[in-house]
């Protein structure tokens, strides 16, 4: 008798396989496994090899049926996903079949008898088979490439905010100073104000850099060195910190300094400390590195706007485990970036925290939109020619500072790189197939 299979639709992306093992099936799986174990048993006064298999049986028991038991799901859940082939995601849930023991409560406990059928439950995660639709004609929008000259004022703005020096004042403290205080702070709880640690300590900062709560910051305006002053204000209900969102708090802050920011004019001699041959030269680079830079932001905000236009015109459910699969990379990338800047573990760990919201929008968009652009490449028959690899590798070579070949010879060494490349083709083939038939609109 062979093993039934059993496929069953529960949802668009969820599948459930109902598998039946004959007993024959069982039974000798379960009598190989102890001759194998009868093969490593030790058992003292007998030698290894030589314990008798009625003693293998008694002391290794439970353990041979438990590898047993783990060889039949394996093979036959093989079975399973060849007879019908899907893009599962991830590994399946096992379980036994739900059934009563008398008590009025259904179980699901998997258990091998030796001579019994066995039947269990592998419950997958699929990639969704959609219909894409309205794809063509998608109005989309695009924000200028072109270069201005308050962006290459911005640039210089920023190299003198680098030579600034900043000195002691008398006056007041106004917007753009930086400031040295102390402050003791306290959060309402119920009716009363309680002093709260988290809420207290020293800092330095610039007013009117965005790195206070804006309320925080304009009560420090017109405070001078030795001054003291207790003001109460609100955190935004979207606060960052759960525990303080939306909640009124009092604090009482002492300034210890106020620094005025003294930026230099520009000159030939700054120019050329920056590098640049002269201010002309200064002009000229800029310009140069502005327009590379927005031609790319140009073709960022394109494309996203096209993916967050094709989303909105498909609605469908993704996958949860490809969606965690995503959030894991995304957190991975941003730990290492982290680093880069001098985090520690736990300093790293806290920031990816704080944003874990945002990585599973993000990762929930970027699933949608490989699924919906794989839909539209088997539904339009798009496929790379070698002519739109060879062009592909040549940018990617380019980027990395290395010859095409050595691309070539690393993607005939690992066929998965080289799938996952071509499959990456296939997706910007798509997006240029979209974007050929789109409306697009400028944002101004």
């Amino acid at each position: 008798m062979e093993t039934q299979i059993k496929l069953e639709n529960v949802s668009a992306i969820q599948k459930k396989f109902i598998v039946t093992i004959p007993a024959e099936k069982v039974t000798k799986t379960v009598e190989k496994k102890y001759i194998e174990a009868q093969r490593t048993a030790s058992i003292k006064g007998f030698r290894p090899g030589k314990v008798p298999l009625n003693m293998v049986k008694q002391y290794y028991g439970e353990d041979v049926r438990n590898r047993a038991l783990n060889t039949l799901i394996n093979e036959t859940y093989s079975e399973a996903i060849k007879k019908h082939p899907m893009r599962i995601v991830g590994d399946p849930q096992i379980e036994g079949l739900e059934h009563d023991h008398g008590d009025g409560k259904t179980h699901t406990h998997l258990h091998l008898n030796e001579g019994e059928a066995m039947t269990y439950v592998a419950l997958v995660e699929v990639v969704p088979e959609i219909d894409p639709k309205d794809y063509k004609g998608l109005t989309v929008e695009k924000i200028s490439p072109d270069v201005t000259k308050e962006d290459v004022e911005a640039v210089k703005k920023n190299l003198l905010e680098r030579k600034a020096e900043v000195t002691p004042v008398e006056r007041a403290a106004r917007m753009g100073d930086f400031v040295d205080f102390k402050f003791d702070g306290k959060l309402k709880t119920g009716k009363e104000f309680v002093s709260d640690a988290n809420l207290s300590g020293d800092r330095q900062a610039e007013i009117g850099s965005g790195q206070l709560i804006p309320d925080f910051e304009l009560n420090l305006v017109g405070m001078k060195s030795g001054d003291t002053k207790t003001f109460k204000m609100k955190y935004p209900k979207d606060f960052k910190d759960e525990k303080l969102a939306g909640k009124e708090a009092e604090y009482e802050v002492s300034m210890r300094e106020v620094k005025e920011k003294n930026i230099p004019s520009w000159s030939e001699e700054l120019a050329k400390e920056f590098g640049y041959k002269d201010i002309a030269d200064f002009e000229t680079k800029t310009k140069e590195g502005l327009t590379k830079q927005k031609a790319d932001d140009a073709d960022t905000h394109l494309r996203n706007s096209m993916i967050e236009k094709l989303i909105e015109k498909n609605n469908f459910d993704v996958p949860q485990g490809l969606v965690y699969s995503q959030i894991r990379a995304l957190a991975d990338d941003y730990t290492q970036e982290l680093k880069r800047y001098g985090f520690n573990d736990q300093m790293a760990q806290q920031a990816v925290v704080s944003q874990l919201a945002d990585f599973k929008k993000r990762a929930e968009t970027q699933v949608r939109a490989g699924i919906l652009l794989d839909s539209i490449a088997k539904k339009e028959k798009i496929e790379p020619k070698e002519s739109d690899i060879e062009v592909e590798v040549a940018k990617m070579a380019g980027s990395y500072g290395v010859e095409p070949k050595m691309l070539k010879d690393r993607f005939e060494q690992n066929p998965r790189d080289k799938q996952n490349f071509e499959y990456r083709v296939r997706e910007e083939l798509t997006i240029q197939f979209i974007l050929n038939s789109a409306k697009i609109k400028e944002k101004k």
